[in-house]
């Protein structure tokens, strides 16, 4: 698309996108969680549309590419709340991560930039915490330990890669007794 907003030129028609999707290191490639006419899988699409590229043949949601491109992490397919956190090769590859699951709402997992460590949310609704995954070493250690009830979405991590942004939504609600004027009573 233009600045102006012309030009729309829609890819990978015969994908229907699930989540959201992460440019390649390099600007060449989107990779995408969509289901085509086969079923679900994650999908790497060439951003001028020529060629799209099927990654995995299981249910793959808001992937996010390593700064050094030899890694593409994702969510797995639903359980429950929960989905399993995955990886590929840019060709298809699967990598081996140790056993975390995510919740599904939200963006749940980032790099950091220019290393292959990966900053992630785990636990509870009620109880998020960030935790850090050394993909070289798939060595995983907690970064915080929130005591906060509230809610997180979404997150992102600094370009310097020393702080992390995120929402916190925490519902509070007071619960209030009206008396009612009795029937006929005058007001």
């Amino acid at each position: 698309m233009n600045e102006d907003g012309s030009g729309l030129v829609s890819l990978a028609e015969n994908l229907d996108v699930r989540g959201s999707a992460s440019w390649s290191p390099d600007g060449r490639w989107i990779v995408i969680g969509a289901v085509d006419d086969k079923g679900r899988g994650l999908f790497k699409v060439q951003a001028d549309g020529s060629e799209v590229v099927q990654l995995t043949k299981t249910e793959g949601t808001n992937p996010v590419w390593s700064p050094d491109g030899g890694v593409i992490v994702f969510g797995g397919p639903e359980v429950a709340a929960f989905q399993p956190l995955l990886a590929v090769q840019p060709d298809g590859t699967p990598i081996a991560l140790p056993d975390i699951r995510i919740r599904l709402e939200g963006q749940r997992f980032r790099f950091l930039p220019n290393s292959k460590q990966l900053v992630y949310m785990t636990g509870p609704q009620r109880r998020l915490d960030f935790a850090l995954l050394d993909i070289t070493t798939m060595k995983s250690r907690p970064l915080t330990q929130l005591d906060n009830p509230a809610a997180i979405s979404s997150f992102d991590v600094t370009p310097d890669g020393k702080k992390i942004v995120f929402d916190r939504l925490r519902e509070n609600s007071d619960i209030v007794l009206i008396d009612l004027p009795k029937s006929g009573a005058s007001q």
